[in-house]
């Protein structure tokens, strides 16, 4: 390890060191205090269940710290000693201490690493955007989300799969027909809890849904028209989610 990564890793334990679990209230208050106040669990919980706890957190903290050292030679101290990314990144340790699993830790190292030690510069209010979404995001939304996104990909390269449209110089295509057939063959999911998660998700600003209006049919005895039936087509990926997806979910193999 050259001096310059020594003084990155030192940084960043300064700031879990901030924010250590021993002394952090969001795990001894939030955390264990509700769970041993049940009668029965709380005297079934001994000392073990701390350090089985406090294990489970260094592990995401460690995984945590290796996504934001992959390729670590682009990293400065003049990154870390930064008062927004110490701020930022003490809010996604603790953030990181509240995950039940560690699923979403490699996209929180994202974060950080794309957004502050990659040569690049997030804005904060983009940055308290995305932590908020994946704080909020399941992870398997955020799969359902990543594989519709390659699942386009893959059938744009077929000239029989026709649906896309054009916003600014991005190319959107609207798979969801096919992948509504396809998805659930290889996933325990139906079409319609897929339609359904996507509808939710729509809130992020990662989706958009295409309609189709079907025109009403002329009364024949009073010259009315029926009324119009609006049907979903699908959704389209925006080019809202392809940056969120280079920054914060793109897993490097």
């Amino acid at each position: 390890m050259n001096e310059e990564l020594e003084n990155v890793k030192l940084s960043l334990q300064n700031i879990n060191d901030m924010v250590d679990i021993k002394n952090n209230l969001i795990v001894s208050s939030v955390l264990m205090a509700p769970v041993k106040a049940i009668p029965i669990i709380g005297d079934l919980i001994d000392s073990t269940a701390d350090k089985l706890l406090d294990d489970f957190q260094q592990k995401k903290e460690q995984e945590l710290i290796d996504v934001i050292l992959t390729n670590s030679t682009a990293i400065t101290t003049e990154m870390v000693n930064n008062v927004e990314f110490i701020i930022n990144y003490a809010r996604v340790v603790e953030v990181v201490r509240r995950l039940a699993t560690n699923d979403k830790v490699k996209f929180f190292g994202n974060l950080i690493r794309n957004g502050y030690l990659s040569g690049e510069h997030i804005e904060n209010s983009e940055f308290e955007e995305y932590i908020d979404i994946l704080n909020t995001m399941s992870y398997r939304e955020i799969k359902y989300l990543v594989d519709y996104k390659k699942y386009c990909e893959e059938k744009e390269k077929n000239s029989q799969y026709k649906s896309k449209v054009t916003e600014g110089k991005v190319t959107r295509y609207n798979r969801w027909s096919y992948f509504t057939k396809d998805y659930p063959k290889t996933h325990n999911v139906t079409a319609g809890e897929l339609y359904y998660t996507f509808v939710r998700m729509k809130q992020t600003g990662f989706l958009e849904e295409e309609f189709e209006t079907d025109s009403g049919d002329v009364d024949k005895d009073d010259y009315s028209f029926s009324s119009l039936s609006i049907d979903s087509t699908g959704f389209y990926i925006t080019k809202r989610f392809l940056k969120f997806y280079d920054m914060v979910l793109m897993v490097e193999e």
